[in-house]
């Protein structure tokens, strides 16, 4: 079967591999060239936070995420990509415990029984370094991340049939299978951009092995881990479809509540700014859909990572039932 899919974000790339690996001919393109890539899924932080975005999520996607989280570690294992899965930690200053008591309450409401409440010692024995300045915490076990980066270069080599620097028409194109992964590049008026901004950072003097949540009343700062002392921070989230770069005031919010949380973020050494579009429908949650002969595969939000594994297997479901009518 021969398949052409626009779009070369993480939907995109996933859906090339997955029919690659079923030995169909697949074509990928995509606008940005391979050095300079502007998908939200280059930028993002790539956490798998089912249970942190449980409160706000559409129902549906814990059981996406549920799915997600059994097939991520066959997959990035056989791509050979850096990932952690043992939990991540939720904490919060003495004047912000309210807010830490308040998400607990929300787990309990959804009987999540794989969370652990935290004290000092607790802390110290998971994480050692936020012992000293956070004396109470919340431990969420099937949490964790990925190296979206190294995911999608793996994605890349293994695919081998991505042409940059080629914006396309999905309803143009001539294939047995036409998929549009083209996020909000998409002419989809039900679709609107959520603009999330984070801050990479170099770190020597800071040893964090999991995803830290710290719970604020203006944000909720995320600190994830990487390979070579490196971390991703991130907390905005901004109703808008704007491109441009970092603002002032986000950079020093980020940077900031980082410090707060490891002094050791004070001297680290600023390796990038950089803010992506995350395409998102009025429900947040993602769609996979037919429109005018072409499979559309879009919506995933800052749910991406967290449930792509479960889109992956939907698509191959619908493409089958389709073929098989």
């Amino acid at each position: 079967m021969e398949v052409k899919i626009a779009g070369a974000g993480l939907m995109g790339r996933m859906l090339g591999w997955h029919f690659a690996r079923a030995d169909d001919e697949v074509t990928i393109y995509e606008r940005d060239g391979r050095h300079t890539p502007t998908s939200a899924a280059y930028v993002a932080a790539s956490m798998l936070a089912a249970q942190s975005e449980r409160p706000e999520a559409d129902p549906s996607i814990w059981a996406l995420a549920q799915r997600s989280m059994k097939l991520w570690p066959m997959w990035l294992h056989e791509l050979s990509v850096p990932f952690g899965l043992e939990g991540s930690i939720v904490v919060a200053h003495p004047s912000d415990e309210s807010l830490l008591r308040k998400f607990e309450r929300t787990l309990r409401r959804f009987n999540d029984s794989s969370y652990r409440i935290l004290d000092r010692n607790d802390i110290r024995e998971l994480e050692p370094e936020l012992a000293e300045r956070f004396h109470r915490g919340i431990y969420l076990q099937l949490e964790g991340w990925l190296d979206n980066r190294a995911l999608l270069q793996s994605l890349d080599q293994a695919i081998g049939s991505i042409v940059y620097e080629t914006p396309v028409n999905p309803h143009q194109l001539d294939a047995d299978l036409v998929i549009d992964c083209r996020g909000t590049d998409a002419e989809d008026p039900d679709l609107r951009g959520v603009r999330g901004e984070v801050v990479r950072v170099r770190a020597p003097g800071v040893n964090l092995s999991r995803p830290i949540r710290l719970m604020h009343p203006k944000y909720r700062l995320y600190v994830a881990p990487r390979s070579g002392c490196e971390y991703v921070i991130g907390a905005t989230q901004l109703e808008s479809n704007s491109t441009s770069g970092v603002t002032v005031r986000s950079a020093l919010e980020l940077l900031s509540a980082a410090f707060t949380i490891h002094d050791g973020f004070d001297e680290a050494e600023i390796t990038e700014l950089n803010a992506g579009l995350r395409p998102a429908y009025p429900d947040n949650a993602p769609r996979v859909q037919w429109r005018d002969g072409v499979l559309s595969v879009n919506g995933l939000y800052r749910h991406g990572y967290l449930v792509a594994p479960a889109i992956v297997e939907s698509v191959a479901e619908e493409v089958a039932n389709v073929c098989a009518s």
